[in-house]
């Protein structure tokens, strides 16, 4: 299953599904319902329909060639990406013999860390994104059984080794309920905003501030994230017994499929290719890795920290405070240079990024507010079912967001 240019050559424009007369559609609690992966034109007929919600600043066909460019990735590539459809086995297929899609999702399968007692199990897990229904059909609980559905198939889907996958997470955009009746527990979300900063200004700030050095795409494969938070697992678990502790795994493939995005966005859009992708201290290891976000509208580009790059042995020092003060900067001189006017977002941060951040406020500035979200980006955990523990997840940062 995959959305390729060849496809799209093949199909027929547009290729909406027609909608399922009003009389004709089933109840939310129907045994006709079922939830199945979607073929290679089902796939392009959910992008198509969800399309002109998320497409942002593209048109269609330059939405669709992103999703091309998507998928071309380690992460997504070669059927790791799965499209769901909701659908009835009681309803007649369309004209071209694509089955009606009364909801739909996707899902992709991570890497990522359970640590118990001081000792760290690397295991599957799957991101949940991309849930629609169309407006034709909402408010009927299509979307409600959809994800009751998939919470339970995601716990065998795509196994290894026969191996159950050990947690599922999304990130909603529709408040802390929705989702968590069917599992997904909202945990405590929070970022905080930086301003895009004038190459003038920065250059003044940064003359104060210890030297960093910008890194490209090559650069990032030598960075030891993965390390970083095996070793902050394996402390926090061994200090807190009794709790289990995971956290999405911060490699290269969660790396390339972001920046793949932007890429795919900045040809789109004929910008300057992006091709700074973060910040690094080289003596201490301290570095951050970002993506640009392009929104309809330009006022609301924003430059991500996908990841905080923190090893195991910094202490929160000042000096440490310094170096991660000019790694802040260098992204908001970043959000300048690239356009980003709504500035840098870092979630989850540390204490050591906030006391950074709060370096680069001038003594009459207000405090940098750990800003808590309620409505989007809800980080959302799902355990397999019955089971139950006193968990946290660490580093719930934008890398991890699909």
């Amino acid at each position: 299953m995959a959305i390729t240019t060849s496809l799209l050559a093949s199909l027929p424009v547009p290729f909406l599904p027609p909608p399922v007369d009003e009389a004709s559609l089933p109840s939310a609690q129907s045994a006709d319902l079922v939830l199945v992966p979607a073929s290679d034109s089902e796939y392009v007929q959910t992008a198509y329909l969800n399309g002109e919600s998320w497409k942002g600043p593209l048109t269609m066909d330059q939405y669709l060639e992103r999703e091309v460019d998507l998928q071309s990735v380690t992460l997504t590539k070669d059927g790791r990406i799965t499209c769901w459809l909701l659908t009835s086995g009681a309803l007649p297929t369309n004209p071209d013999g694509t089955r009606p899609i009364l909801a739909s999702c996707e899902s992709i399968p991570m890497s990522a860390y359970i640590a118990r007692d001081g000792r760290v199990q690397k295991v599957q897990v799957h991101g949940v994104a991309s849930v629609y229904t169309r407006p034709e059909y909402r408010g009927k609980g299509y979307a409600g059984r959809m994800m009751a559905d998939l919470g339970k198939r995601l716990e065998s889907w795509q196994q290894i080794d026969g191996q159950q996958n050990s947690f599922s997470v999304l990130y909603s955009d529709i408040g802390q309920k929705f989702y968590a009746q069917f599992g997904w527990n909202p945990l405590e979300s929070t970022h905080i905003h930086l301003s895009p900063l004038a190459r003038s200004a920065y250059e003044n700030i940064a003359a104060s501030l210890p030297a960093v050095q910008d890194l490209s795409a090559s650069g990032l494969q030598n960075l030891p994230t993965s390390r970083h938070v095996e070793d902050k697992l394996q402390r926090l678990s061994a200090e807190k017994p009794s709790v289990t502790f995971t956290a999405i795994r911060p490699d290269l493939d969660h790396f390339e499929w972001h920046h793949a995005r932007e890429e795919s966005l900045s040809k789109i859009l004929a910008l300057d290719p992006p091709s700074i992708k973060g910040a690094i201290h080289r003596d201490s290891g301290l570095a951050v890795i970002w993506s640009r976000r392009y929104a309809s509208q330009p006022k609301d580009w924003q430059l991500a920290i996908l990841h905080t790059v923190i090893p195991s042995n910094i202490e929160p020092s000042e000096e440490n405070q310094r170096i991660f003060a000019a790694l802040l900067l260098r992204s908001q001189l970043e959000a300048a240079d690239c356009g980003m006017a709504a500035g840098v977002d870092i979630w989850d941060p540390s204490h050591l990024v906030v006391s950074a951040a709060q370096l680069l406020r001038a003594s009459e500035e207000p405090k940098v507010e750990v800003i808590t979200r309620d409505k989007e980006h809800i980080c959302s955990l799902r355990w397999p079912t019955a089971q139950e523990h006193d968990f946290v997840w660490i580093d719930k940062q934008e890398y991890a967001w699909c």
